[in-house]
């Protein structure tokens, strides 16, 4: 039985957006093939398993520097590796396995794309809340491998992060022997707790170190000490897993602050440039088809239904002008805050904010972007933040001549980059929005005919 859930038509793990059978599938089925014969016959069950998930791994085809390691090398390594491991696990005492235990867990340590092969953050936040004594900490841990060891999610990100390593970190032969000691833990379901039992202790380690540097942060500077935020914000980008469970911490106090924006009470007023692109591309995509009411839903019920939130961000670029924006309007809206429990709150969603566009989890920013984007499209502003320009609906955003003024005033007040993005934002989609928004309330009008 395959630990992997890879069909032919699913899409590649090796990210090329093409299907496994067009894409990698061939080269796994050779690689495959090679390490069998380079092993050897008379192979186990298990023994075959390891065989096949290697096969897979060094079949995978990665990015530009990728290093595809030798099959015929892979097959005899794995080899010697089983035969030392067998050798250990007869010798008395364990010591022999301690050790083959310690060399896989240096490379987690040492190897840089091994760093991603971690606990998850709810588990490490479900460890950190069971530790009133040493029993309830023990029994939580032992709760936590047995979770994992049932996890298909972290055991398949687990073996595409071993993939990953293979490709693009340097291994000796001693070194891989352990790699693939790991691996073989991974893969059977008996000896899966050894696998997830070297990886806890390495993450706890990790752990208790970064706790230090938190813990110093804290004591040491605040927020606005920009040198220490940059010095936390680097180390959490090195370290992954803790960054993501640093974050998870953190979103816990940014609650009533998102409350208060969703219903209203703080009022982010952003620049137009700085969501312009969203709402062209949301007249393109949604509101042609479908009632203006239904990007709340969208923020209610279904935030991520929808690819081109974070495509308009991150592919397209509008976080360049985006991100100041709100960064800055949550700083002041926390600075005047009255409320000292609603303005810790926004200062903690600042701060999470800034912390999640480090370690590459957008969610909170593009859920701020969608809130944004609904003040505007829902509730449109007279006149716009920094101008005197009354804009009065979706209307005047869809009408070159006005938008060409808002643009000539931001030159007016030196904002060259934003006046030309704002151009060019209409040039590329607000001829076509305009288009879909008018067909689209054709349409709505059109039905509503119908039903009369």
């Amino acid at each position: 039985m395959q630990i992997y859930q890879v069909e032919r038509n699913d899409f590649c793990p090796c990210g090329s957006e093409r299907k496994y059978k067009k894409c990698c599938l061939p080269a796994v089925e050779e690689a495959t093939r090679a390490v069998g014969r380079a092993v050897g016959p008379n192979l186990t069950a298990y023994g075959k398993e390891v065989v096949n998930t290697l096969g897979f791994i060094c079949g995978l085809k990665w990015d530009e520097g990728a290093r595809p390691p030798e099959f015929e090398r892979v097959g005899r390594l794995l080899k010697e590796a089983w035969e030392e491991e067998e050798e250990a696990m007869e010798e008395p005492g364990g010591e022999r396995l301690d050790g083959i235990s310690s060399r896989f867990a240096k490379l987690l340590r040492e190897k840089p794309c091994l760093r991603l092969v971690r606990i998850p953050p709810d588990f490490l936040l479900e460890i950190e809340a069971h530790q009133e004594t040493d029993e309830e900490l023990k029994q939580c841990i032992e709760g936590v491998v047995s979770g994992l060891a049932d996890d298909e999610d972290f055991v398949y990100s687990s073996i595409v992060d071993l993939a990953y390593s293979l490709h693009f970190d340097s291994f000796s032969d001693e070194e891989l022997k352990a790699l693939f000691t790991g691996l073989g833990w991974l893969v059977g379901k008996d000896t899966r707790y050894g696998f997830i039992e070297v990886v806890l202790s390495v993450t706890m380690e990790e752990f208790e170190e970064a706790m230090e540097k938190i813990e110093a942060f804290e004591s040491s500077a605040d927020e606005e000490d920009e040198a220490a935020v940059r010095e936390l914000m680097d180390f959490l980008q090195e370290n992954t897993v803790f960054g993501e469970y640093f974050y998870t911490k953190l979103l816990k106090d940014t609650v009533p602050a998102m409350r208060a924006i969703e219903e209203g009470k703080i009022n982010l007023v952003l620049p137009l440039y700085a969501v312009l692109r969203g709402i062209y591309k949301y007249i393109n995509e949604v509101l042609a088809n479908l009632p203006r009411a239904f990007i709340k839903k969208v923020i209610d019920e279904d935030l991520f239904r929808f690819d081109w939130i974070g495509a308009c961000l991150w592919e397209d670029g509008e976080a360049k002008y985006f991100l100041p924006e709100i960064f800055r309007v949550l700083s002041e809206h926390a600075g005047q805050e009255e409320d000292k429990s609603l303005a810790m709150a926004l200062e903690r969603l600042l701060f999470a904010s800034q912390v999640g566009v480090v370690i590459n989890n957008p969610d909170l920013i593009e859920r701020l972007y969608l809130l944004c984007l609904y003040k505007f499209i829902d509730g449109m502003l007279t006149t716009l933040p920094g101008t005197e320009m009354n804009f009065n609906g979706l209307e005047d955003l869809l009408d070159e001549e006005k938008v060409a003024r808002y643009a000539e005033s931001l030159k007016e007040k030196g904002l060259e980059k934003e006046a030309n993005y704002v151009l060019e934002q209409f040039r590329t989609l607000g001829r076509e929005a305009k288009d879909k928004y008018d067909a689209g309330i054709a349409g709505m009008v059109k039905r509503l005919c119908i039903q009369g």
